[in-house]
């Protein structure tokens, strides 16, 4: 070899050896970045997470487990089921385990006495109403292919009523209510 071709293939080494310092100490910068990005969303995840199980404590009260429990077994989303405890019990908990409304629904997520039967649940125990309330509530999806509007209006005046075309006035208060304090808006006390 020649002394040119020598100290091309010298300038060469040296060069190339540059380039991979710099490729390097690139993917050293590139991998700190990547570490740092991955921590904050790390963090931002959590503080979401907590954010949502504060909300749930807020929406369901003593039953924000036995909600978020069954919700998850039920594949729903924790805070729909309990925005349809909070609006079921006007956010007053104090009793609901035994509340009897006026057309005769019963317990937190006030199940009617049909519709609890029909569950195989006592409606009476709490935790079996909640069980109940949020198998029903699966079914209304399931029956409404997905649309939460009508699935709330059926738990609200019945799967029948809204299969036949009916809106009841109270139900679609209710259904409008419940999705406001799911999504977040008003409607909370």
């Amino acid at each position: 070899m020649s002394r040119l071709s020598t100290t091309v293939a010298g300038v060469f080494s040296y060069a190339s050896l540059g380039l991979a310092i710099l490729f390097g100490a690139h993917c050293a910068i590139a991998q700190q970045t990547s570490q740092a990005e991955a921590a904050k969303r790390s963090d931002l995840l959590a503080h979401a997470a907590q954010v949502r199980a504060q909300r749930i404590r807020k929406l369901a009260g003593p039953y924000a487990q036995q909600v978020v429990a069954d919700a998850r077994f039920f594949h729903l989303q924790p805070q729909l089921v309990a925005s349809v405890l909070y609006v079921e019990n006007g956010g007053d908990f104090a009793g609901s385990a035994h509340r009897i409304s006026q057309a005769g629904a019963i317990g937190p997520m006030q199940l009617m006495p049909v519709t609890a039967t029909l569950l195989s649940v006592n409606p009476y125990k709490p935790r079996q109403n909640i069980r109940g309330g949020v198998r029903f509530l699966r079914k209304m999806l399931n029956r409404f292919h997905g649309n939460t509007q009508l699935a709330l209006l059926a738990y609200n005046e019945g799967p029948t009523a809204v299969s036949e075309g009916n809106r009841y006035a109270q139900a679609v208060a209710y259904a409008e209510k419940v999705v406001r304090v799911w999504k977040g808006g008003s409607g909370l006390k």
